[in-house]
């Protein structure tokens, strides 16, 4: 009974030191109907129609639970989430914890899963390019970029006003951690560990903009990452809002080919080189609003660099590394009515390579007019979206999305 007493004398304690904040969320999402249509007459690739299709829905993005609890100088967060299948019982995962506290006013520490990045684009957030080739994106999609994301601790500074410098280093968590080894040169390893420095100009030249940089490493002979970028105007309000990043991807290179040319079998070649510059990622997007209209873009552009490297008089530019340069694209207008928001979206999500596929790949592209609008505390997207064929003979791909979502 002594226990029970303190133990909530403790809770009320810690009530009466900290807010304490409940977010929750719930996703629902699928297609009411979908199919295809044959648009060229061909009778052996005749259209399909399906009805209903309710998605197996992970609810990470906004996490289904947070519970955070805050004051000036201290605070935690704990999220957990499930992915709705239908099946029962749905098990309830913790996606991370962190807590958070101010030895002194303008310096932050977290430990636990800590996560750092300057900016990024705010049409999708997630879909960041990080200098990795087109065939990769197409097979493993998107990732929002961070200088530092994981299990570890980071570091945030705010010496004057509008300059913030942040650090963090990831690594293994037990028994074993090990995030910096020293012992035989071979055996030399560290962890993933990241840095960024931002500083706003609104206080010193009166211009809406910030400039920052950043660096990521993802550990001994892992991807390193320089980035350097800039953002103007209000992200969320009237008028216009631009951001570019610049990410220049180095990782060790490794490539072998065969000359045919050379013997009964060919002779082998195989070029290798440490922190080799891979590519350079442009992060680029735009915002207007005016009004009732708003128009956004984004065009990811990733340059793949030919290491020219030699290995036995062959030079490795002289081979087809079959690793073009690429892009992507998304346009969207929205305009707002009384109750509800009417847009249209035009967005290619996979990969148009700067190679002898361009067209084909740059037609490869999803349509959709939808609207958006509120039900009570319910938020529902509604649209019909159209899968353009981009090969001669392909069928339409078409369906009715939709996505419903409380908050609370």
């Amino acid at each position: 009974m002594k226990k029970i007493v303190m133990g909530i004398a403790a809770l009320a304690m810690a009530a009466s030191v900290f807010a304490v904040d409940f977010a929750a969320r719930t996703v629902m999402e699928g297609s009411i109907a979908g199919g295809t249509i044959d648009i060229d007459g061909d009778k052996e690739k005749e259209g399909t129609l399906t009805f209903w299709n309710l998605s197996a829905k992970d609810q990470k993005d906004a996490d289904a639970l947070v519970v955070s609890v805050n004051n000036d100088n201290a605070g935690a967060k704990f999220q957990m989430w499930y992915k709705y299948d239908g099946t029962d019982p749905m098990n309830l995962g913790v996606r991370g914890a962190n807590i958070w506290f101010k030895p002194i006013d303008m310096l932050k520490v977290t430990v636990g899963d800590v996560s750092l990045k300057t900016f990024g684009e705010t049409l999708d957030y997630w879909k960041s390019p990080d200098g990795g080739d087109a065939a990769t994106h197409q097979t493993w999609s998107w990732s929002g970029y961070s200088s530092i994301e994981g299990a570890g601790i980071a570091l945030e500074l705010t010496p004057v006003d509008g300059l913030w410098i942040a650090g963090g280093l990831v690594a293994k968590t037990g028994s074993d951690f090990a995030a910096i080894k020293f012992n035989s040169k071979d055996d030399e390893t560290y962890a993933s560990w990241g840095i960024d420095v931002k500083y706003g100009l609104a206080g010193v030249a009166g211009i809406p903009m910030n400039i920052a940089a950043s660096y990521r490493d993802a550990g001994k002979d892992g991807v390193k990452i320089a980035a350097i970028g800039a953002e103007y105007g209000n992200r969320y309000g009237s008028g216009l809002y631009a951001l570019f990043n610049a990410r220049f991807r180095f990782e060790n290179f490794s490539y072998s080919a065969v000359d045919s040319k050379v013997g009964a079998y060919g002779t082998s070649y195989t070029w290798k080189k440490k922190n080799a510059l891979q590519a350079v990622a442009f992060d680029t997007m735009f915002r207007y609003k005016v009004e009732a209209l708003e128009i956004l873009g984004r065009f990811p552009v990733t340059l793949r660099t030919v290491q020219d490297v030699t290995a036995n008089g062959k030079k490795a530019s002289d081979y087809d590394f079959k690793n073009p340069s690429w892009m992507s694209y998304e346009l969207k207008v929205i305009y707002a009515l009384d109750g509800l928001n009417v847009y249209l979206d035009v967005e290619n999500d996979t990969a148009v390579t700067f190679d002898k596929n361009f067209a084909e790949t740059c037609l490869d592209m999803n349509v959709q007019p939808g609207i958006t609008c509120n039900f009570g505390g319910a938020a529902l997207d509604l649209g019909l979206k159209l899968d353009i064929p981009n090969k001669k003979g392909a069928n339409l791909g078409w369906s009715v999305p939709f996505n419903v979502a409380i908050a609370f």
